[in-house]
């Protein structure tokens, strides 16, 4: 069986709420379901509020955003659920998106694939696994 969720494609984007959670601390965020991302981003703060300091990381990568190439801290995210489904270990960026943003960063591909999601834009529902 699978869980199902609808969106309204007239809203433009498709948001979800996510849970991240280390050891001790969590943090919910509001995202956008990113299927043009290869990876899933979320803001420094967030990072910081379950205890994940970006600036310690070791990894990094360029991404592309509007206003240009950057060089972004790499994460893992001990505990990452969004659509009934946790990721363990979840490699995530770290990156501020505009103040003005509605949401708190990007949910993108590793994430979509790993989790199984599929996303029928005929029916306006996004289908996630039972497990």
């Amino acid at each position: 069986m699978m869980k199902r969720f609808k969106f309204n494609p007239n809203e433009g984007l498709i948001l979800c709420k996510a849970r991240l959670a280390d050891k001790e601390q969590s943090a919910f965020v509001k995202l956008v379901v990113d299927t043009g991302a290869s990876i899933t981003m979320i803001s420094i703060e967030t990072a910081l509020a379950i205890g994940i300091d970006p600036a310690k990381s070791t990894r990094q990568v360029e991404i592309t955003t509007a206003s240009g190439t950057v060089l972004v801290p790499i994460i893992k995210i001990p505990s990452f659920t969004c659509f009934g489904i946790e990721i363990k270990n979840l490699d995530t960026v770290c990156h501020n998106l505009p103040s003005q943003s509605p949401v708190d960063g990007l949910l993108g591909l590793n994430f979509l694939s790993s989790a199984k999601i599929i996303i029928d834009f005929s029916k306006n529902i996004i289908s996630a696994p039972d497990k």
